[in-house]
């Protein structure tokens, strides 16, 4: 069975979740309608029963982690794949793109394209041009999350005993200095 650090990251690697991460964000008027700028947000993954599936073969001990692994990046590059060979025959214009996680662009072409590949073709979801950089700052923010050191209770609990442990020591080690120096200062009246 596999933790939750493993799941994350397939779903990191898969793209899954690259469309919530906007939920809500239109209803908080976070994505305008920019009538200046045209150009709209496409978002490419893999078909979520796919991945699901890939992920239950994983769970059910049918495939190991490098197996798992190399399949996982196949599912994310297939779409991405197919979309800009159909950009590129469709006349879309990818001005920018990333596809670090899910196949991110920002395109620009005939409105008629743009809906079929939304409808039966590789994107997922279409946004305004706005939501381009605002996923690309969720994303970062997403991976300094997932390269922070995860620490689980019991690792907690040792090195909060341990730096308790420390303290007790050194307070122990002040109150012998401080006996010492006393002692000292009674060698010397003493003389």
């Amino acid at each position: 069975m596999t933790n939750g650090h493993n799941r994350r990251r397939f779903l990191q690697l898969t793209g899954t979740g690259a469309a919530a991460s906007l939920a809500g964000c239109t209803d908080l008027g976070l994505l305008s309608d920019d009538e200046a700028d045209e150009r709209l947000t496409a978002i490419v993954e893999p078909d979520q029963e796919d991945v699901e599936a890939l992920y239950d073969d994983l769970e059910a001990g049918e495939i190991d982690e490098a197996e798992f692994q190399q399949r996982a990046q196949e599912l994310q590059e297939e779409p991405i794949e197919e979309f800009e060979s159909y950009a590129d025959a469709e006349d879309i214009q990818i001005d920018e793109s990333t596809t670090e996680g899910a196949g991110l662009y920002l395109i620009d072409g005939p409105d008629e394209a743009i809906l079929s590949a939304l409808r039966s073709g590789p994107v997922t979801v279409l946004y305004g041009s706005d939501a381009y950089d605002l996923i690309l700052e969720q994303q970062a923010q997403q991976q300094q999350q997932q390269e922070q050191p995860e620490l689980d209770e019991d690792d907690l609990e040792e090195e909060l005993e341990e730096e308790l442990e420390e303290e007790d020591g050194e307070g122990e080690d002040d109150g012998d200095a401080e006996e010492d120096t006393d002692d000292e200062r009674d060698g010397e009246d003493d003389e």
